[in-house]
């Protein structure tokens, strides 16, 4: 399991990595909304690769045509999504550039192009849980022990935030975030038919949910205007 666990950590990292070099060679400010389509050519590269690697962990109840299928079926999720914001995320309140934080997160500022990349990111991250989970449990761990590592894990990495300089509290609640979505996600995965939709879909909709409630709490004060 460890050496499966250590190459799902070593993708997820060099990806990071790679976006950033990536928006230091395009020379662009916001990867995602300036560059829509590269990034998510580029994490489409990095989900391929995840499926290729892994084809052997992919097998059963989260193999790879069961993915595929899912995918599929969250078409209509997706669209809806896609609705949002481009139609319902407009009309809420601009953010402050007086009231954002210091070198403020890439969403904040976003168009809807931002969640087109960020859709594929999103699929990038669920392959690699998934393979995890699947990993954990082909080996016979409990699904309760699957649950905590999961949340140790992806609560731990998202950590890693501190490190591109974004404010405690952003990191915290993305950490928080995270660490409950480890521990449901095993259920979600294996006990649950539909598993990677709804673990895609929450993991979506956590970001459209932030998204609202940051362009309310933050908007640009009526004085302002």
């Amino acid at each position: 399991m460890a050496p499966i666990f250590a190459l799902v950590g070593l993708l997820w990292t060099v990806s990071s990595w790679g976006y950033y070099a990536l928006v230091e060679v395009l020379e662009v400010e916001s990867g995602y909304d300036d560059a829509p389509i590269v990034f998510a050519v580029f994490y489409l590269g990095w989900t391929t690769l995840a499926f290729w690697l892994f084809r052997r962990t992919l097998k059963g109840k989260i193999s790879l045509q069961v993915i595929v299928g899912h995918a599929i079926a969250l078409a209509p999720l997706l669209l809806a999504y896609a609705t949002f914001v481009t139609f319902a995320l407009p009309l809420l309140p601009d953010v402050s550039v007086y009231r954002a934080p210091p070198n403020p997160p890439e969403f904040m500022f976003a168009s809807a192009w931002y969640y087109l990349p960020k859709s594929v990111d999103i699929l990038f991250q669920q392959t690699l849980v998934a393979v995890m989970v699947r990993r954990a449990d082909v080996v016979g761990l409990q699904i309760r022990t699957i649950s905590i590592l999961m949340a140790i894990l992806f609560g731990g990495f998202h950590l890693t935030l501190a490190l591109d300089g974004f404010t405690p509290l952003y990191v915290a609640r993305f950490t928080v975030a995270a660490t409950l979505f480890g521990l449901i996600v095993p259920y979600l995965y294996l006990r649950n038919r539909h598993g990677f939709r709804w673990a895609y879909g929450l993991h979506w909709g956590f970001y459209a949910l932030d998204a609202t409630i940051t362009h309310l709490v933050l908007a640009v004060p009526p004085w302002a205007n």
